[in-house]
């Protein structure tokens, strides 16, 4: 199966919503603050898609909040061709979003989905705690950046709220 926004759209209908919006954003549930925004001047399709509690059901499945499917490739030669961002909204525990945020792709890898566009993980916490020397030589962190670099993206992570991406 291809991970893209017609799969989600036709399987996951209660889960996904799709928009073309300049940005598009993901809010943490209990914290509103804590958000992540996609920047989406070219108003291409994007849908969003709830994992958490949604198409991942399983409590003890380590899973991350969201999915973002850009669903229209910049080259309109490459349909199949869609970016996934990953994104996982968090109180104070960087190292608990990067397992979630690495289990979730582990886990779509797992059954069968194909990624056909390049894949970002993507974390937002309330503060980081953690020196960025500490972060950036973490197992945890250098796994899910290997996974990632294979993927041909990146993992990136910021505080209450994140809009670096454009697309």
């Amino acid at each position: 199966m291809k991970l893209n926004c017609q799969e989600f759209q036709e399987n996951y209908s209660s889960c996904t919503v799709c928009q073309q919006g300049i940005e598009i954003p993901a809010f943490d549930k209990k914290n509103k603050k804590i958000k992540y925004i996609l920047q989406n001047p070219s108003r291409r399709k994007v849908c969003k898609v709830q994992i958490d509690d949604c198409v991942i059901t399983s409590q003890t499945q380590r899973k991350c909040d969201y999915l973002m499917i850009v669903c229209e490739s910049k080259l309109s030669n490459q349909p199949e061709s869609v970016d996934l961002y990953f994104i996982e909204l968090k109180g104070r525990d960087l190292m608990s979003a990067v397992e979630q945020l690495t289990e979730t792709i582990k886990y779509f890898q797992s059954e069968k989905y194909k990624f056909t566009g390049k894949v970002f993980a993507r974390a937002v916490v309330t503060r980081v705690h953690i020196p960025t020397s500490s972060i950036d030589t973490d197992a945890r962190v250098l796994s899910l950046r290997k996974l990632l670099r294979k993927l041909g993206g990146d993992f990136a992570y910021g505080s209450v709220q994140f809009e670096k991406d454009r697309i």
